[in-house]
């Protein structure tokens, strides 16, 4: 844009990685309005102007102007992925679905369009096509875990339960490829059965953790489900050196993700979980971290008065030894 301000070739495509960013939108503004300066009948100038509608939730106008671009070029596959976008938004999933098949015809490699018509089935119930479409997608994209966890839930909801298991391992893998953290705790990659072996703070996304955890629990496999529970916990703090590789670089080393949403609903997990088998004060440590966290206030200090409740009854020699 600074060495030819006037050329609107795959300014579309930037539009597109300022839409994904975080506090980009006053820049999508100001290319939607310099691409519609220079030429407002250029596809390219359609799809940033139907950006950035998108980007401020105006949907309708934002179809409108995909629209106008595959008016002007009934070629430009990439509007008809964008235009189905906008119908998932707008809850209209049969003219999603539609968009997301002209998509594909065109470029059989689109992997946007695949997920996207997987998307348009799960929100019809239909989670067997569903399945069948996020697999093409995770086929063409398989370092994306966003891929991988689609697959995953489509298999849950298709009750293959072991299958999914396997899925959301993969998107762990790739989380952890795509952050260019697959030398630090990669137990999952090397097939290793022990997850805490990679309880690394950082590495690994969170969320997946604590939906594996989920599995195994349906599964019935508390103890595992134990264990990923931990390790999304341990996700919140940043690694000790003893667990970083030799040499490795300042930036390369991950960070912890602090207190989040997910940590705070597998802090409560364990707590209830050490609170079934007798772990009082691990139980009172977690409820009493929840409190401090101010998540899930309510249920961890019912916990705390269970944890006493129990004590109380089960003895002073009992009660005595714990709370020392």
């Amino acid at each position: 844009m600074s060495t030819h301000p006037y050329r609107l070739d795959s300014l579309d495509a930037y539009s597109n990685i300022l839409y994904v960013m975080e506090g980009q939108r006053p820049r999508l503004s100001y290319l939607a309005s310099v691409a519609s300066a220079t030429d407002k009948f250029r596809p390219e100038t359609c799809c940033v102007i139907g950006n950035h509608y998108s980007k401020s939730s105006e949907h309708e106008k934002a179809v409108m102007y995909f629209r106008r671009a595959l008016t002007l070029d009934r070629s430009f596959l990439s509007a008809w992925t964008l235009m189905g976008h906008e119908y998932i938004e707008l809850k209209n999933t049969q003219a999603a679905i539609e968009s997301y098949r002209r998509a594909v015809d065109a470029n059989r490699k689109d992997y946007r369009a695949w997920h996207g018509l997987g998307l348009g089935y799960e929100l019809l119930d239909m989670h067997s096509y569903a399945l069948y479409y996020y697999q093409r997608a995770a086929a063409l994209q398989p370092w994306d875990p966003k891929m991988w966890m689609a697959v995953g839930s489509a298999f849950e909801k298709c009750g293959k339960t072991s299958n999914s298991i396997k899925a959301y391992k993969r998107a762990l893998s790739a989380s952890s490829y795509a952050d260019g953290t697959v030398g630090l705790g990669a137990s999952f990659a090397s097939g290793q059965q022990d997850p805490l072996a990679g309880a690394v703070g950082g590495v690994y996304d969170a969320e997946i953790l604590y939906q594996l955890a989920l599995l195994y629990e349906s599964a019935e496999d508390i103890e595992e489900a134990a264990a990923y529970m931990e390790l999304c916990l341990a996700q919140e703090e940043g690694p000790d050196e003893e667990d970083l590789p030799p040499g490795a670089p300042p930036s390369s080393v991950p960070t912890g993700v602090g207190v989040t949403q997910t940590t705070s609903r597998a802090r409560l997990w364990l707590a209830r979980y050490c609170f079934a088998r007798g772990e009082w004060q691990r139980a009172t440590e977690l409820a009493n971290e929840l409190c401090q966290d101010g998540v899930e206030v309510e249920e961890a200090k019912a916990l705390i008065r269970d944890v006493r409740a129990r004590l109380g009854n089960d003895g002073d020699g009992i009660e005595n030894e714990h709370v020392a």
